[in-house]
């Protein structure tokens, strides 16, 4: 705290460029409404006004006297951005923590699918917590159901302005099934068969490396867990305004689904570790 303003820093990716002027919600002892603010631009030294303001330098304002934030918020104290869900045309949505948001709705249109599908493997379907902060969810969730195999579902940079055809996806191009060291080739594979099969849109995404996801904890639990990687396109990543499109949560749900329901009991004994 500082004369009745709240000082603060992130959790997992934000992107401090575009968080000036938010507006916030402070989960002290009662939900509080703030802004996020820093020094107007009238007193800013002049070799500073064109650049992003670092997270130290901005503050929360939540209108409370400095003796009555001290009663009401403390020290550790969790905050949100306060952003309503947008729907915007052609099928595009846009709203907060997207990422991994969208990858959560994949999963549970993906269940509401096999319910009307016969299948003969169990399904665990795990919304992991601290991805962001070292993919600590997926770590412990992966050891204690120990599965057979495993697909990590997040978001990948969906094409915009500024951002190069070789470092984002397509968007309204359906998941892109990654391939690399992190994916075991069988899981790729039979990914891609499936969606030419059903005559899906699905593009590919080569991780020449770690992908950054819940597939890289996955992927050495145990004794080792053989993975594949699906990644929703996605614009606009770590702001309060990320933005997706339905169908590509839809074809995701069902490429995993179609996934799911193909296996049989020789598919996880012919996988090589």
């Amino acid at each position: 705290f500082e004369k009745g303003f709240i000082r603060f820093t992130n959790v997992g990716g934000v992107d401090v460029r575009t968080i000036l002027g938010q507006e916030v919600l402070v989960h002290g002892r009662r939900p509080l409404i703030g802004i996020i603010g820093s020094h107007p631009p009238h007193v800013t030294p002049p070799e500073e006004r064109n650049k992003p303001i670092p997270m130290d330098k901005l503050f929360i304002d939540v209108g409370l006297t400095e003796e009555r934030l001290h009663q009401e918020v403390r020290v550790g104290d969790m905050i949100t951005m306060r952003r309503d869900f947008l729907s915007l045309a052609e099928g595009y949505v846009s709203g907060k923590s997207f990422d991994d948001r969208a990858g959560v709705v994949s999963l549970a249109l993906c269940l509401e699918m096999l319910a009307g599908m016969r299948h003969e493997w169990d399904v665990y379907a795990v919304a992991t917590s601290q991805e962001e902060v070292g993919l600590r969810g997926a770590q412990v969730s992966a050891y204690g159901i120990a599965p057979d195999i495993a697909i990590a579902v997040d978001v990948g940079f969906g094409a915009q302005q500024g951002v190069s055809e070789n470092e984002s996806i397509a968007m309204d191009g359906g998941p892109a099934i990654a391939m690399g060291p992190n994916i075991h080739p069988a899981m790729y594979e039979r990914l891609v068969a499936i969606a030419r099969d059903h005559e899906l849109k699905y593009q590919t995404e080569v991780a020449a490396g770690a992908t950054g996801t819940d597939a890289w904890a996955i992927q050495v639990a145990r004794s080792g867990i053989p993975c594949g990687l699906l990644s929703i396109p996605l614009r606009y990543m770590h702001t309060s305004v990320e933005t997706i499109c339905i169908r590509d949560i839809e074809r995701t749900a069902r490429l995993m689904a179609l996934f799911i329901a193909g296996l049989d009991e020789n598919f996880a004994s012919a996988l090589p570790l």
